[in-house]
């Protein structure tokens, strides 16, 4: 972790409210998975293109998700599946700012992420009043359909193109446990592509292809699922699992 925060060190920096201006909770996404040891790489080669997000004088945060679905895992299904228009549930935590959200995140037909959310107290996997309205108003569940399935946990480094079009995430060494397991892919990097115009060119993109870095579909929360459960359908995913488990894996 020394030398990626070395490499972080030329890079601009933004507040959060500049990033407020690039939210884009209506957009497409790309995620690409790498080995930990090809990221400083990456940093370098685009830190002149970016600027990275900076609260207190950190650039790399704390993440803290729990996911829910039904008791039947219909969620994980739609995905595992290829269906269209899918939904995921979960209640995320900044733990470096002790800030907590319930969000709701739409995966349209079209391939756009569409993500609502609304501030949540603590991070508890209960519900009040208005956060069960937030939910049957915005997903086809209610709440006393949803059971909290896993735990999600990584840390992230969140970049912004100059022109404030694009959002960069970069989650590192994600980990993931259920009532009776724990795992760490300490190796593994996701870096997603977050942009509101399919059509616009991006650097760290093409920076990634010419390490040829591919792009690669992934869910955290499928992931995490798939790795921790053994009974749970997961055939759809197994070429991903053998490639985590191949080079990412402990």
């Amino acid at each position: 972790m020394d030398r990626i925060k070395e490499c972080l060190l030329p890079f601009d920096k933004v507040t959060l409210p500049d990033l407020d201006r690039v939210q884009l909770m209506n957009r497409t996404d790309k995620k690409f998975c790498l080995h930990i040891s090809q990221l400083p790489a990456v940093l370098t080669a685009v830190s002149k293109y970016y600027s990275l997000l900076e609260i207190k004088g950190l650039t790399i945060f704390n993440y803290d998700n729990t996911y829910f679905d039904t008791p039947d895992n219909q969620m994980f299904l739609s995905h595992h599946n290829g269906r269209s228009n899918r939904i995921k549930i979960r209640i995320r935590r900044y733990v470096d700012s002790d800030l907590n959200f319930l969000e709701i995140k739409l995966k349209n037909n079209k391939g756009w992420t569409i993500k609502e959310r609304v501030e949540k107290k603590e991070f508890k996997p209960v519900f009040t009043f208005d956060e069960k309205n937030f939910l049957e108003q915005g997903s086809p569940f209610t709440w006393l359909q949803l059971q909290p399935k896993i735990r999600n946990f990584f840390n992230r480094i969140t970049m912004v193109n100059h022109q404030f079009t694009e959002r960069v995430t970069i989650d590192i060494s994600p980990g993931f446990s259920n009532s009776e397991k724990e795992i760490t892919l300490d190796n593994l990097v996701i870096i997603e592509i977050k942009q509101d115009n399919i059509l616009e060119k991006s650097m760290i993109s093409n920076v990634l292809l010419a390490q040829r870095i591919k792009g690669q579909g992934i869910s955290k929360y499928c992931l995490g699922r798939a790795l921790l459960e053994e009974n749970i359908k997961k055939n759809n995913f197994k070429p991903l699992l053998l490639k985590i488990k191949r080079y990412y894996n402990n």
